[in-house]
């Protein structure tokens, strides 16, 4: 079992049903003294660096009490526009997941000229080994008539992490996480391509889902009902992850220890700031958010020992409501688009790619018994154009939509080499 888990729930035995446990208080010493043992410094300075912006009261220069950002959405992901150091043009991924603000080692960023502090052993999604980075400090950050003043973060050499390929896949220069969000009210609307933030609490509509949420290291959580078929619910606490692409990542601990029979599988892979994490996709019947019902969610099954951990919904469910996330009532709100159904997207091609800064795409994994990988498409390849449409030209969301969709594409690389290849549905998991 993950030693974070194992924290995360002696601290709730230290109240167990109301009462001060004595026995549940000498768990938490024991495995913090534990970590401490395993991780040494790196443990302490994880953990310094999410306290490190506790006191900082951001500045609200805005007239009104909410403002839209300048935003970008890539795919399934969401990006902000602000400033370091009175330096504009930084561009953010939006993370509910990530515990403190990153900067990556972009050709903007490293212009700051920022000083490293004390080390950090930073790990995310994958088998492979932590990525280094270091706390770094900033005079000021801001987004839009937002603002904070000595605000910290981390630094890591992205370009060099098992995260990326190749530094052109660098598009973007860092992270915002929960210690900025925590101040304020987001709101991302998917289709309108904007992002509003607010001051005050969030004013919901009659159709709109409200869910509580708690907030434990960093993490925001509800409470989900999933189907696994077979007459197997299950009511479980799930993390909420805007900065994730995918619908939703479970433990493969769950089903092997409660004996669930899982339908179609196909094989992919996830990259993180650990590496690749290879892992089985699935569909899964449904997952319940409150009043809203989701049929036939892509489901992520990634390889854990703890049936309790890497419970994720991420941005590929977000996207498809106006959600708001509400840091100062603890309330996650889902507004239904008019006329809108859920539906999961899958990748029929077998390409996992990323976009670069030439605007080409990078194929970073090819699925087994897919079309990419009988077509001889292989990790590495730089793909300029589909169809006779050069990449550049072909949006992440377009990619996605095409992806989805069953049908003869011509793929040419930059070496000038093409190959044909037919998607189809798979049954069982995309139908």
């Amino acid at each position: 079992m993950h030693f974070c888990i194992l924290f995360a729930k002696a601290i709730n035995q230290i109240y167990a049903n109301g009462v001060f446990n004595v026995a549940g208080l000498l768990r938490v010493f024991g495995i913090f003294f534990f970590l401490l043992v395993i991780g040494g410094c790196n443990v302490i300075n994880v953990l310094k660096l999410r306290s490190a912006n506790d006191d900082v009261v951001p500045t609200w220069s805005a007239t009104g009490d909410h403002f839209p950002i300048k935003t970008d959405y890539i795919g399934e992901k969401v990006f902000i526009y602000g400033s370091i150091n009175g330096v504009e043009g930084f561009k953010f991924l939006v993370d509910t997941g990530a515990s403190f603000t990153i900067l990556y080692d972009t050709p903007k960023v490293k212009s700051l000229g920022l000083q490293k502090g004390y080390e950090l052993g930073l790990a995310g999604w994958g088998d492979e080994d932590k990525s280094l980075g270091h706390q770094i400090s900033m005079r000021s950050f801001s987004f839009g008539d937002l603002k904070v003043e000595q605000f910290q973060g981390a630094f890591i050499q992205m370009s060099e992490t098992p995260y990326f390929a190749s530094p052109d896949e660098l598009i973007y220069d860092g992270v915002v996480g929960h210690d900025l969000m925590r101040h304020f009210i987001w709101t991302f609307d998917y289709q309108a391509k904007q992002v509003i933030v607010a001051n005050v609490p969030f004013a919901p509509k009659k159709s709109t889902q409200a869910l509580p949420f708690d907030t434990f290291m960093s993490k925001i959580s509800v409470e989900a009902k999933f189907d696994f078929g077979n007459g197997h619910v299950i009511d479980h606490d799930v993390i909420i992850d805007n900065g994730s692409r995918h619908y939703f990542k479970l433990s493969s601990a769950y089903p092997e220890s409660n004996d669930v029979e899982l339908p179609t599988q196909v094989t992919a892979a996830d990259f993180g700031l650990s590496g690749k994490a290879e892992h089985q996709r699935i569909t899964l019947p449904s997952i319940t958010l409150g009043d809203i019902k989701l049929n036939k969610v892509r489901t992520n099954i990634i390889e854990h020992d703890d049936e309790d951990e890497m419970w994720v919904i991420g941005n590929g469910i977000f996207n498809q409501f106006v959600t708001t996330v509400d840091y100062q009532t603890e309330t996650l709100y889902l507004t239904p688009y008019e006329g809108h159904e859920f539906q999961s997207r899958y990748n029929l091609m077998g390409l996992e790619v990323r976009k670069l800064l030439s605007g080409n795409y990078i194929v970073r994994y090819v699925m087994p018994d897919l079309p990419a990988k009988h077509a001889g498409l292989k990790a590495g390849d730089i793909i300029a154009q589909v169809n006779g449409v050069e990449a550049k030209n072909i949006s992440k969301d377009q990619w996605l939509t095409m992806s989805n969709t069953p049908a003869s594409y011509e793929i040419c690389l930059a070496s000038s080499q093409c190959v044909r290849l037919q998607s189809e549905h798979i049954e069982g998991y995309s139908r």
